[in-house]
């Protein structure tokens, strides 16, 4: 989806606005609890937006009951995983997801804090490991033929390359797309931070 205006009405805000406005949108499938994590990355040189985080990002991603750990910190690079702890748990201690997990190193047993430290491990490791795309919600299946080089067909590319379920999978996207849309209005309308926060978290909600 087009991000038309974000950034200029995020450059009209001040650092506190900007940088709450700016996870909000990014993180806005994890908040309202439909993918159990998302990356993030902060070029240190660009816009400020490094020092924004060390600011005001952190007090804001637990304010609105995430959690978030740094996966790679470089010279001019910040990576970030920020997660909901529950879903994630759901996420990756699936029978299946736990078996490939334990089988390139994973220990067996479901902590999730110990998890997410050998996630870090290995990325640091293998710069982007193909079991990252079980805790950005990717179903296993689709990652196991990615890190096979599958000779499979890619029946759908958008928020990963699917090989397996695309109408399942199209359904997501469509999720995905819809929350960051109803995040962008938002922010487009100046909402607070906080208000903005609590509707994508019920946004989903039944009545």
């Amino acid at each position: 989806m087009k991000n038309t205006g974000l950034y200029d009405k995020l450059n009209s805000m001040n650092d506190k606005e900007y940088i709450e406005n700016f996870l909000l949108f990014n993180i806005s499938q994890v908040l309202s609890g439909i993918k159990p994590a998302s990356t993030i990355s902060f070029m240190k040189s660009k816009d400020n937006i490094y020092d924004k985080w060390l600011k005001y990002g952190a007090d804001f991603i637990n304010s609105i009951g995430l959690k978030f750990i740094e996966l790679r910190e470089k010279v001019n690079l910040l990576v970030l995983l920020i997660y909901n702890e529950e879903i994630l748990s759901e996420s990756i201690f699936g029978k299946e997801q736990k078996k490939f997990l334990l089988g390139i190193g994973y220990e067996d047993e479901e902590d999730v804090n110990k998890y997410i430290n050998k996630l870090k491990e290995r990325y640091e490791l293998y710069h982007c490991p193909h079991e990252l795309g079980l805790f950005l919600g990717i179903p296993i299946k689709d990652v196991k033929d990615f890190m096979n080089c599958t000779s499979k067909k890619c029946l759908l590319c958008g928020y990963w390359k699917v090989y397996n379920d695309s109408s399942a999978a199209r359904l997501i996207f469509n999720k995905y797309d819809e929350i960051k849309v109803h995040t962008l209005k938002g922010i487009l309308k100046g909402y607070n931070s906080q208000s903005l926060a609590l509707s994508i978290k019920n946004f989903f909600c039944t009545p």
